[in-house]
C-alpha cells in the first residue's frame, strides 16, 4: 500500500511540475470591460491620503533609504504604486526602507483605469506603503514580509 501511495504522489508531483513548465512562458491578455470610473478633482491629494493610511509617507529626500526604486505610475483611490519589472525582485521585499520616485502627473484614479494601463512581461507589483501582517488574535506585524518603511518622493 506504501509503494503504491508514493507512487501516486510522485505521478501527481511530475503531472503539476510538468503543467508548470508548460505554461510558464504563456502570456495571458488581459480582458476589455467597461466600468464608470471614479474621477478625482485632485488625484495627487486623494493619493497622498490613501497612501498615508496604507501607512507610507511623502518625503523630500531619498536619504536614509535602503533602496530606491522608480514608479511607473501611481493609483489615487487606494495610494498603491506599480513598480518596473526587476530582474533583482529582492529589492521588493529584502529592504527594510523603500524610496520610490514619482511623477506626480502619472497618477490615475482608479484600479480600473490601472488595469488598463498595465503591460506586465513576468512580473508587476503595486506597492501602497510598508509590509503589514496580522494573526487571528489581531496582532498586527510591520516588516515581516518587506519594508517597514516606505516613501513617495514625487519629481519636479
Amino acid at each position: 500500500m506504501l509503494k503504491l501511495f508514493k507512487k501516486v504522489k510522485t505521478m501527481s508531483k511530475n503531472k503539476i511540475l510538468s503543467n508548470i513548465k508548460k505554461n510558464i512562458n504563456n502570456k495571458v491578455e488581459l480582458k476589455e470591460f467597461n466600468v464608470k470610473t471614479t474621477k478625482f478633482k485632485d488625484k495627487k491629494a486623494e493619493f497622498i491620503k490613501n497612501l498615508q493610511n496604507a501607512g507610507g509617507e511623502i518625503i523630500y529626500s531619498i536619504e536614509g533609504f535602503d533602496v530606491v526604486l522608480e514608479g511607473v505610475f501611481g493609483v489615487a483611490e487606494n495610494g498603491a504604486i506599480l513598480l518596473k519589472e526587476e530582474l533583482d525582485r529582492k529589492k521588493y521585499t529584502y529592504y527594510k526602507s523603500i524610496a520610490i520616485i514619482l511623477n506626480p502627473n502619472s497618477i490615475v484614479d482608479t484600479m480600473h483605469q490601472a488595469y488598463k494601463r498595465l503591460k506586465i512581461n513576468n512580473f508587476a507589483l503595486f506597492m501602497s506603503g510598508p509590509s503589514k501582517t496580522a494573526d487571528i488574535e489581531q496582532s498586527l506585524v510591520i516588516g515581516a514580509h518587506g519594508a517597514k518603511r516606505l516613501g513617495v518622493y514625487f519629481e519636479q
